[in-house]
C-alpha cells in the first residue's frame, strides 16, 4: 500500500475500468493475507518476518523492471540511493518492519478481527493526522467520523477487557510510514526493494535467533519452503496492481476501495471462529457509521469538485 505517481492525463474508459479491476484486485489479495499466513500457523513468527523481508527484495526487483522497464528501473533505483531518498526510505523501513511484525503476529495469535479494525482506523487517523500536522481543513461529516471511531475504539477497550494496544499500534505504525513515504517520490516497487534491503540485516539477525532455538521450517520441508518462497511475489504482485490502477482510477475510488481489505480480514475472522460478543459487535458499528459518514463525504466532496 504505498502511493502512485499522480495522474497527468486523463485515462480513457478501458483504462478506468482495468484500472478498477487492478487496484480492486489488490485490496481483494491483502484481504485475504491472513488465509496465507495461517497456511505458516506451524512456523516461528521471528522467520515468517523474516523470510517475507528476505523473498521481497527479489521480487520487489523483478517488479521495478517489469513496471518500468530495464533502463529507467536501474535509474530509479539510483535515484532511491541518493542520501536523502535513502534515509527517508530507511525510516519508512523501519515503521513498515514493526507493522508486518505485528499483523503477523495478530493472524498467527489468532486476532485476525483486532487486525481488521486497525485498517477500518486507518483512514480516519490519516484525517486526523491531516489536520493535526499539515493543517488540513475538516468537514462536519469526518469530525463527526472521528467522534464515532473514537468511542468505537473505547467499547472495543470495554470488550476485551483493556484497550486495542496491538491493533492501535498496527494502524498508528502504517498511517506513520504513509505520511514518510509521501515524502519519497519514488515508485512503489523502488521504495519496497530498498526497505526490503535496508531490512536485510534485522532479518538475518531474526532468522539466526529462530535457529538458535529450534530448526528453521524453510529448508527442512517442500510445504513450508516453497510458502515461505512465495511471500515475496504475494507482498510485491498487489503492490503491482495497486500502482497500476492507482495510476488510472480517482483518489476517490482508491479511497472507498480501501475498505475491501479489512471487510475481507473481518470475515476471514469470522469464520476462523474467533470470539466476537455483542459489544465488540457494538464497537465495530460505530467504526462502521463513522465510515460511512467519510465515505458519504469523501463523495460529495468529489462531486462537488
Amino acid at each position: 500500500m504505498s502511493e502512485a505517481a499522480p495522474i497527468t492525463t486523463s485515462p480513457s474508459e478501458a483504462e478506468r475500468r482495468a484500472g478498477f479491476i487492478a487496484a480492486a484486485s489488490a485490496y481483494v489479495m491483502w484481504g485475504f493475507l491472513p488465509l496465507y499466513l495461517k497456511l505458516l500457523g506451524s512456523v516461528d513468527v521471528r522467520e515468517v518476518l523474516a523470510q517475507r523481508i528476505v523473498w521481497c527484495a527479489p521480487a520487489a526487483l523483478i517488479a521495478v523492471f517489469l513496471m518500468s522497464g530495464w533502463r529507467p528501473g536501474w535509474r530509479e533505483i539510483a535515484t532511491a540511493f541518493k542520501p536523502r531518498m535513502l534515509a527517508t526510505l530507511v525510516a519508512s523501513a523501519g515503521f513498515i518492519f514493526i507493522n508486518w511484525g505485528l499483523y503477523v503476529y495478530l493472524v498467527l495469535s489468532e486476532r485476525v478481527i483486532e487486525s481488521a479494525l486497525a485498517y477500518f482506523l486507518a483512514p480516519l487517523v490519516s484525517v486526523a493526522v491531516g489536520v493535526l500536522f499539515f493543517r488540513e481543513r475538516i468537514t462536519t461529516p469526518r469530525v463527526i467520523a472521528l467522534a464515532l471511531a473514537l468511542l468505537g475504539v473505547i467499547v472495543q477497550g470495554f470488550a476485551l477487557g483493556a484497550p486495542p494496544w496491538m491493533a492501535l499500534a498496527l494502524c498508528a505504525t502504517w498511517s506513520v510510514y504513509a505520511v514518510i513515504r509521501k515524502r519519497a517520490a519514488v515508485p512503489a516497487a523502488t521504495g519496497l526493494l530498498i526497505e526490503s534491503l535496508a531490512l536485510m540485516p534485522i532479518a538475518i539477525a531474526l532468522l539466526v535467533w529462530a535457529s538458535s532455538q529450534a530448526p528453521l521450517a524453510f529448508g527442512a520441508d517442500t510445504g513450508p519452503s516453497v510458502l515461505l518462497a512465495i511471500a515475496g511475489p504475494i507482498t510485491a504482485i498487489p503492490l503491482m496492481a495497486f500502482a497500476f490502477g492507482a495510476r488510472r482510477v480517482s483518489f476517490t475510488t482508491l479511497g472507498l476501495l480501501q475498505f475491501l481489505a479489512p471487510s475481507l480480514q473481518f470475515a476471514t475472522g469470522i469464520a476462523f471462529g474467533e470470539p466476537f460478543t455483542l459489544l465488540r459487535g457494538v464497537s465495530f458499528v460505530l467504526i462502521w457509521v463513522g465510515l460511512a459518514f467519510f465515505s458519504w463525504d469523501t463523495l460529495r466532496s468529489a462531486k462537488s469538485a
